[in-house]
């Protein structure tokens, strides 16, 4: 018996209902992550720097910084992204409406590698969550501090069950 199937299956139902899908949504849970980032600063420069020894400038640029671009580049870019695409015609096709419509996949899973626990973490989730998806994310265990901070942290800034930090997978 898969442990996870329920939690897999809650998120699929969730996903189902449709909460994910309007923009509105998608911007209150990307300026969630931005809150997260910045209220959280010092506290995710201080995990870097136990769990990795990175200084406090290494971690800043190549984590924090990269992650509030991400995060800004979705919030100015998602309605130009969601937006139906026309596709050109032809004589079969000439009387219907012709189109790509861009639909969110469902629940998504982010496994983080080590040395970069939080970009690597945080850029996907930024791209999932852009696409209206759920996602399960999944830290490393080797940054133990930073796996607490996912697990304890972040929930409080995105609204639940649209983002699961779980410790152990």
């Amino acid at each position: 018996m898969n442990p996870y199937a329920g939690t897999l299956k809650r998120l699929q139902d969730a996903f189902y209902s449709g909460i994910t899908r309007p923009i509105k949504f998608r911007i209150s849970q990307l300026r969630g992550l931005s809150r997260f980032l910045k209220e959280n600063r010092n506290l995710l420069l201080d995990t870097l720097a136990r769990d990795l020894n990175k200084p406090s400038f290494e971690a800043e640029i190549s984590e924090i910084v990269l992650c509030e671009e991400e995060i800004q580049l979705a919030l100015n870019n998602l309605h130009k992204w969601v937006k139906d695409e026309p596709v050109e015609k032809n004589l079969v096709t000439q009387l219907d409406s012709a189109f790509i419509r861009k639909e969110p996949y469902g629940v998504a899973l982010i496994i983080a590698p080590w040395n970069y626990p939080l970009n690597l973490l945080l850029v996907p989730l930024v791209g999932a969550i852009a696409a209206g998806n759920y996602v399960v994310l999944k830290p490393l265990e080797i940054s133990k501090s930073m796996e607490r901070v996912m697990a304890e942290v972040l929930p409080r800034y995105l609204d639940q069950p649209s983002v699961w930090a779980l410790r152990k997978l």
